[in-house]
């Protein structure tokens, strides 16, 4: 069923719009560990079609005892932003020593914003008001929405007061927390703010899954509380390329051993389903990178699996996302009743119930705990489940029988399972154990059911977004969609997470999110957002999405009038025929800007689609 993202955000996409304001942002930390070269990495910016860069304002950098004040760094930050054309977003936050948590020394936190008001605000158009306030370690406590409305109602008028013609920002959260935003608007924050802005990172999934419908929900509160006219930014948004654990690929040859399979003789089934955009390998998780022995890797779709032939070669894998669509079970099910082998390689196995409304093709992620494992007699646990389970590990421990091999790398963050529901004849085989103290819990094991179920089913609890990332290629690829869905959807601006690794540390998800290295060498995903700019430059009309199953097609108007489109698919390769609705074709460009040579025959395009994006320029497809 064909169906446009866009009409996901009717209400918002009749409200919101694009002026001349370049959309395109990025995260750096210029005022801290690269400051040394931050000249070079704003001419870098300029030239990748980037207008604006978000960093914090410091204020324990600033004043470093009360009524000591310390500009030299800024001062010069602000200098070098206004040669290269570059603005600031800054982030208003956080504390000194003598005045924490902020909240609770406003008169403090108010002379800061004064001051920082008075000397940059000719430059600083816009202020954010701290950084996600829904995260402990950020606002020094528990988060509070009302807390952080007691924060930020006082900073607007302070602002205002001093210069009216200063934006202001709702600090960017970290996701799209609905119960924190609300909490905080029926406090008075959303008359309080000029700007609503989010970091709704996607981590295991591809932004096409469930994008357009959160940020639907989050303009559908902004609506009840007063502000759905008001402008959404994401502050922070991007992939990380840090390098994969050596945890799956070590746990992985364990568990085919515990499931009497052998990589090399197994066929791995995979699902991948563009109707309910349900895909097992992620960017973050490809079984041949992974386990390259294996022996074939082929997909089906969701419908495909009640036929599904159980044998000791095959093995149905689940992805890392811990979902699955519920009115599945019953095939899933029948597959392990006749023998069948799974795997769910990451958290827990059905713990979130993926329901997809037949009119809207929207997708619902719903938690629903072990309601669909205990008939599959899966039992686990976690330290708010059972108490006396730790919250965090000290080590881990192989199984006796899987002892021999290359070590497992230590990843804290799990859940465990055990023999709870195990019918008389069951029974559940530790693979790989947690340890603290005298706690030992099982992260990884094999059910091998020998009741109403025949089949085995391999688990592993480990949390991938603790140490998960995507290769560079697949970074590029993703920036350009990701950008698109959210303009399509009314995002005004976007701020790419980040500009330029840190790479201090080898499998640290934090120091790789750049999208040039260490050494300001550009990655793929720098040409990807150059391309980008310049295909779709500022103050073009908001793109129209279309899709249909995997396969995306985006149009849209450059501010001269010339016709733009962008298609790529969500995952593998698809060729596909589409008719020029008007228009003549002038270039085809791919995702890091180099020409392709393709023309259309009898007003048709021929090519293969794929997860890259191609732009056509001049045709409206």
């Amino acid at each position: 069923m064909k169906k446009t993202i866009a009409t996901m955000l009717a209400a918002a996409a009749g409200v919101l719009g694009f002026g001349a304001e370049s959309p395109y942002g990025v995260c750096a930390h210029l005022q801290r560990w690269e400051y040394d070269r931050a000249a070079e990495e704003l001419k870098l910016m300029k030239a990748g079609g980037i207008d604006s860069v978000r960093f914090d304002l410091d204020w324990d950098a600033m004043e470093s005892s009360p009524g000591v004040w310390n500009f030299e760094r800024m001062d010069s930050l602000v200098a070098m932003a206004r040669e290269h054309n570059v603005r600031i977003l800054p982030i208003i936050a956080y504390d000194v020593k003598w005045a924490t948590p902020a909240w609770k020394h406003l008169p403090e936190f108010l002379n800061y914003v004064e001051v920082v008001v008075k000397r940059y605000g000719a430059d600083m158009p816009v202020m954010e008001i701290w950084n996600e306030e829904n995260l402990p370690g950020f606002w020094r406590g528990k988060p509070s929405g009302k807390e952080y409305a007691s924060l930020l109602i006082p900073t607007y008028r302070k602002i205002k007061e001093l210069n009216p013609e200063i934006k202001v920002a709702y600090g960017g959260t970290a996701g799209i927390p609905l119960d924190f935003i609300e909490e905080s608007f029926r406090a008075g924050a959303a008359e309080a703010m000029d700007v609503m802005c989010i970091h709704p990172y996607r981590w295991s999934e591809t932004p096409e899954l469930s994008l357009a419908t959160d940020l639907a929900a989050l303009h559908e509160l902004m609506e009840r509380y007063g502000v759905g006219d008001k402008p959404v930014w994401f502050t922070e948004m991007g992939y990380s390329t840090v390098e994969p654990l050596p945890f799956l690929s070590a746990v992985l040859p364990r568990l085919f051993a515990a499931l009497e399979m052998k990589p090399e003789a197994t066929e791995c089934v995979t699902f991948s389903d563009d109707e309910y955009l349900y895909y097992t390998e992620t960017p973050g998780f490809q079984l041949k990178l992974l386990l390259p022995e294996v022996k074939s890797v082929r997909s089906i779709t969701l419908k495909e699996l009640k036929n599904l032939k159980a044998a000791p070669d095959t093995l149905l894998v689940l992805p890392t996302t811990e979902s699955f669509p519920a009115e599945f079970v019953p095939e899933l099910k029948a597959y392990l009743r006749n023998g069948g082998r799974l795997l769910s390689p990451g958290g827990l196995p059905l713990y979130f119930d993926l329901r997809r409304d037949s009119e809207t093709g929207k997708i619902s992620k719903v938690q629903v705990n072990d309601r669909y494992m205990k008939p599959l007699h899966l039992s686990w646990y976690t330290f708010w489940t059972r108490p006396g389970t730790p919250e965090k590990l000290e080590s881990l421990e192989l199984a006796a029988p899987y002892a021999a091999g290359p070590a497992v790398a230590f990843l804290d963050g799990f859940r465990f399972f055990d023999g709870g529901h195990l019918a008389e004849e069951d029974r559940f085989e530790p693979v790989l154990y947690g340890r603290r103290g005298e706690f030992r819990g099982a992260i990884a094991g094999v059910y091998h059911l020998n009741s109403d179920l025949k089949g085995k089913i391999a688990v592993c609890g480990s949390l991938p977004q603790r140490n998960e990332g995507v290769p560079e290629a697949v970074q590029a690829e993703l920036l350009p969609r990701t950008m698109l869905i959210a303009f399509a959807c009314g995002i005004e601006r976007v701020y790419w997470y980040s500009f330029r690794s840190t790479e201090w540390a080898q499998f640290d998800r934090e120091a790789h999110f750049g999208i040039i290295r260490n050494d300001l060498q550009p990655k793929a995903a720098y040409h990807a957002c150059r391309t980008l700019s310049r295909m779709y430059p500022a103050g073009s009309t908001r793109p129209v999405i279309r899709s249909e199953g995997s396969l995306h097609v985006a149009n849209w108007k450059t501010p001269d009038g010339n016709p733009v489109a962008a298609v790529w698919t969500v995952s593998g390769e698809r060729p596909v025929s589409l008719a020029v609705k008007r228009g003549t074709l002038s270039e085809v460009r791919d995702l890091i800007g180099e020409k392709r040579e393709l023309s259309a025959e009898n007003g048709t395009l021929r090519f293969t689609a794929t997860p890259g994006v191609l732009y056509f320029s001049g045709v409206e497809l």
